[in-house]
């Protein structure tokens, strides 16, 4: 079973009795009856400004967890963040950043290790999507619902797509830019076997079919 599927479920019940409770609007996420609902979960939930990358409100859960004395934030930054996620799930970030930013459709999916109130490290998984949108209909408001997870779980796409070769890199970009496997071979001088080996390698580490989703990081994570 989808380890994030219970989670799926979840953020769609609490995005309905939002929206029937006519709270999807920036001004109401750190209202009285906004946190009655979201402290109504057994899930962890934090409300993000993603337009500015900053945290709004937590459940009381949440709150409990970190050993906060308030679930709502103000005047707290992206600090925030790193102070409360281990530096080895900081990709998490970069991917959170990137999908808001690109205003991609759907839920995006998380790993995260958080500073328990314990002064614990705490792994943890999570979906996220954007629930209100500003005046430009860009993303504006998200909400992020998470469980504690004991299983260990595989490396993201940020991860692999970070770990490739600069050879790897250099292939991707021509792959891109439309060469086909022999131009590629002709112009960094080496072997179309060669070429095509990395190009199989590129496809297994991202999980990718076809040209078009390997763009799709490319353009997702700003390679250069």
């Amino acid at each position: 079973m989808n380890n994030y599927h219970e989670l799926y479920l979840e953020l769609d019940r609490i995005f309905s009795a939002l929206s029937q409770a006519d709270l999807l609007s920036t001004s109401c996420c750190q209202d009285e009856l906004f946190l009655h609902i979201i402290n109504q979960s057994n899930f962890y939930i934090t409300v993000h400004d993603v337009e500015f990358f900053r945290p709004l409100s937590i459940n009381e859960q949440m709150r409990s967890f970190y050993g906060f004395e308030e679930q709502i934030f103000r005047g707290l930054d992206h600090f925030y963040y790193l102070r409360t996620i281990h530096t080895s799930t900081y990709h998490s970030l970069i991917e959170s950043m990137a999908f808001f930013r690109k205003d991609l459709p759907g839920n995006l999916d998380l790993t995260y290790k958080l500073l328990h109130a314990s002064g614990e490290w705490k792994q943890t998984i999570g979906t996220t999507k954007t629930i209100v949108r500003n005046s430009r209909n860009r993303p504006k408001i998200a909400l992020t619902i998470m469980r504690e997870n004991t299983s260990e779980l595989p490396k993201s796409v940020y991860e692999n797509f970070a770990a490739l070769t600069t050879r790897e890199r250099e292939i991707i970009g021509l792959l891109i830019a439309g060469l086909s496997k022999k131009e590629i071979a002709d112009k960094l001088f080496i072997s179309s076997g060669t070429v095509v080996t990395h190009t199989k390698n590129i496809y297994r580490k991202l999980q990718v079919k076809k040209i078009t989703e390997l763009a799709h990081l490319v353009d997702l994570f700003d390679m250069k």
